[in-house]
């Protein structure tokens, strides 16, 4: 890639997203990852060589070889498309040779999520597995518990410091989450009890560490390996297919479910627009149920 007059390109383009467009590491990750598997696999050299029949032709290929996804294939041309942007931005290619490339159509699927029971047992498992110390019991509970009962995201999670949680006021305030967006989350009474129980083990141990969730024989923050391990035991154990995202998904669920209104929960889980919370209305048979019994003729 090294002599690649595209592959320079990006470079310099990533720069200006980082410093100007304020992307996260994870979204430059992200464009680079596309673009250089774009390039591999097209041998595009030069700007000469960005056409909309080459573009064309590899998300094909992705859609009916690879068996590429509607959103994975439009993750991928936004991507490329920026690029392509910058580029005409620049003057360093006369026109965006992406403009013009149908998108599918995409699939409306609903966030896997779990009901109350399974939320409970995913919980209990936790507390009650086998563990070689005491502080992984309180620890691992409490990660779980917080994706349970305040709805964080797996990043979120794993960079709480220890300052950001509040037992005193009962609040998580999460700085620069995803979106670059500061938000601040109610810790609940059940979720406060978890909390306390870690935090006391977390101060016999003598913890010294800025972030929240830290190592068993370390002050350094908690692994993303062990957090994978957790959850493949849990998934062994549960009997339940479920990711880190699905106890998020759980968390909108439940609260739709006991009561709260679109509006609050959509703050709470920091979504940028409303409708991307709406979703989780068609997850929760029981809001439905009780919805249903409100038909006049019933």
């Amino acid at each position: 890639m090294e002599n690649n007059q595209v592959w320079h390109y990006l470079l310099r383009y990533l720069e200006y997203s980082k410093v100007i467009k304020n992307y996260s590491q994870n979204t430059i990750r992200s464009y680079k990852c596309t673009i250089k598997r774009f390039l591999r696999e097209t041998n595009i050299n030069t700007t000469s060589d960005l056409n909309k029949q080459t573009i064309e032709s590899w998300f094909f290929k992705g859609r009916l070889e690879r068996h590429w996804s509607p959103s994975t294939f439009r993750s991928h041309l936004k991507h490329i498309n920026c690029l392509c942007k910058w580029l005409e931005k620049e003057n360093l290619i006369d026109h965006n040779p992406c403009q013009g490339i149908e998108k599918p159509k995409l699939e409306h699927k609903l966030p896997r999520t779990l009901s109350k029971e399974e939320a409970k047992l995913v919980l209990d498992t936790t507390y009650h597995m086998r563990y070689t110390y005491k502080f992984e019991r309180y620890r691992n509970t409490a990660l779980i518990g917080i994706m349970l009962y305040a709805g964080l995201r797996r990043g979120e999670t794993m960079k709480l410091k220890l300052h950001d949680v509040k037992l005193y006021e009962k609040t998580i305030f999460l700085k620069q989450a995803k979106g670059h967006k500061d938000r601040i989350v109610p810790i609940n009474t059940a979720l406060a009890s978890i909390l306390e129980q870690y935090l006391v083990e977390r101060g016999r141990l003598k913890k010294d560490s800025i972030y929240f969730f830290v190592g068993t024989n370390n002050n350094l923050p908690l692994g993303e390996k062990v957090f994978t391990r957790l959850m493949k035991q849990l998934r062994k154990k549960t009997k339940l297919d479920f990711s880190a995202h699905t106890l998020r998904h759980a968390f909108a669920r439940l609260m739709l479910e006991g009561g709260c209104d679109i509006y609050t929960l959509s703050k709470l889980m920091g979504h940028s627009k409303i409708t991307t919370t709406t979703i989780y209305l068609s997850c929760s048979t029981e809001q439905m149920s009780k919805s249903i019994e409100m038909h006049r003729l019933n």
